[in-house]
């Protein structure tokens, strides 16, 4: 070179710019798109000789990426023409020679009559503008999405979130599309299908939680992964809504307790989708068997309890001890504990157990009401039990003929001993019906009082009645406390 200017001349030099860009063009561009133009102005007027993209990139501290894309943009405005595609070489377009000699830049037609087919989509409510169709235009170039699935995606934004949503917005859908490598109409209409079914699923979580806002591009990515990656089913997440009532009711605080249950696939089998149901289907029976115990919080310790009493019980007959501690607000221990009396008592099946409860239902019942009318204390032992199958199964009586001898026994230091010594008196001599027992009962009492003026206890009422203390607790002894428990919370 001949001549040239000393080093570090252009850190003192101007370099002119002209008022028609900043008045006509500065404003409708990003703060990028003019760093880049007026950077690679000044270059024009003050060039190096190793300078390129790369070049001016780290000088600007601005990604590759973005600095093609500037170009691309004021390539389209007229203000600058490729020259050269290896390396990437632009020229400078003297705006101020144009308008003078009455030139026309050479506007990128394709890029304006997608801009012309954007006015259209909102109906005349709306007109994007300036970066807005310029970011629009990107994900044509950049992400490879069609136009046509560009103005789909604007219109179900619309449809969404009303016409004023932001473009940021869509672009985190448009984004998506690219991740899925969308690339034809056919395959954008299936996309945008299924991204309006996150949408709506999405807001019908948030109802469930009792929120009202729509849903955010984060809370919409956040029901994708559970449906797509997860592989839950849009009822199993609002099931799952119910477990935050104890907790934060929050999108954040349903993904953690979905990602518990997610774990419980093995990580090496989380892409086996028969595996990630099967843990589902456990999630839902765990469920529904804590749905009525103390704390029905789903953790990784209950399901590891619920599997290992899985190992040794019969699933139905796990419900159904977890169905009545749940009546009386139990706990997970009572269950256990629960299933392990009956199976003392040899309950080995559900048949068995759900037979067990009836009789057990029906005796607490007839307990109750004899304990009601001798004005006593609901407290029952398994040694009461004992007495009212032996006057049902083997004495034969039934619950009217029960009760009616029970007034005989009012009164008595030991109620029950005594009501079981008119009950065997009235078995012996065949008297069963209600009118009989009566007559008996009058009679029994007379016979036990004569010669003691009414004061000497007969035999019965000197009964001691069996000590169950200190001894492992029976499946009677373990109901009775939990119906005793209800009482006392009611």
């Amino acid at each position: 070179m001949l001549f040239e200017f000393e080093d570090r001349f252009a850190l003192f030099d101007m370099t002119p710019v002209d008022n028609q860009f900043i008045q006509e063009y500065l404003p409708a561009a990003r703060g990028d798109d003019v760093r880049v133009y007026l950077y690679g102005l000044m270059r024009c007027y003050h060039p190096e000789k190793d300078m390129s993209l790369d070049q001016m990139s780290h000088d600007l501290g601005i990604p590759r990426e973005e600095i093609d894309r500037a170009y691309r943009y004021w390539e389209r405005k007229g203000l600058v023409r490729r020259v050269s595609d290896d390396p990437p070489a632009y020229q400078y377009v003297s705006l101020r020679r144009g308008t003078m000699a009455g030139d026309e830049r050479v506007i990128d037609p394709e890029y304006e009559a997608f801009a012309e087919s954007l006015y259209g989509v909102f109906d005349n409510g709306r007109r994007l503008h300036g970066s807005e169709i310029r970011t629009c235009y990107e994900w044509v170039e950049d992400l490879k999405i069609p136009q046509e699935a560009v103005i789909m995606l604007l219109k179900q934004m619309e449809r969404q979130k009303g016409p004023r949503f932001t473009i940021q917005s869509a672009e985190q859908t448009a984004l998506q599309m690219a991740k899925e490598n969308i690339h034809t109409v056919e395959d954008a209409e299936e996309f945008l299908s299924r991204d309006q079914a996150v949408y709506n699923g999405t807001k019908a979580v948030l109802r469930k939680l009792g929120k009202r806002n729509q849903p955010s591009e984060g809370q919409m990515a956040m029901y994708r992964k559970w449906t797509e990656e997860w592989e839950f089913t849009p009822e199993d997440i609002l099931d799952a809504c119910a477990e935050t009532a104890k907790g934060d009711p929050s999108m954040g605080y349903l993904d953690g307790i979905l990602q518990n249950i997610h774990n419980r696939a093995k990580p090496a089998d989380r892409s086996d989708g028969e595996r990630v149901a099967r843990a589902r289907k456990e999630s839902r029976e765990l469920k529904k068997i804590l749905s009525g115990l103390e704390n029905h919080t789903l953790t990784n310790a209950k399901f590891d309890w619920y599997e290992g009493l899985r190992a040794e019980y019969p699933e139905k007959m796990i419900e159904l001890a977890a169905g009545e501690c749940g009546r009386t607000g139990g706990t997970t221990e009572d269950v256990g504990k629960l299933l392990e009396s009956w199976r003392k008592k040899g309950i080995r099946t559900a048949e068995d157990a759900e037979a067990y409860i009836q009789v057990f239902r029906a005796q607490s019942e007839l307990l109750l009401e004899l304990r009601t009318r001798w004005g006593l204390p609901g407290r029952m032992g398994a040694k009461d039990r004992e007495m009212v199958s032996a006057w049902e199964k083997e004495l034969g009586f039934s619950r009217e003929a029960i009760l009616e001898a029970a007034e005989g026994a009012a009164g008595a230091a030991k109620p029950m001993l005594y009501l079981d010594r008119i009950l065997r008196s009235c078995a012996e001599k065949n008297i069963r019906t209600v009118e009989e027992i009566r007559l008996e009962r009058e009679n029994f009492k007379k016979q036990n009082s004569a010669g003691s003026g009414g004061k000497k206890q007969v035999s019965a009422q000197q009964y001691e009645q069996r000590d169950y203390s200190g001894q492992d607790e029976s499946a009677e002894d373990l109901m009775n406390r939990l119906i005793r428990r209800r009482k006392t919370d009611a």
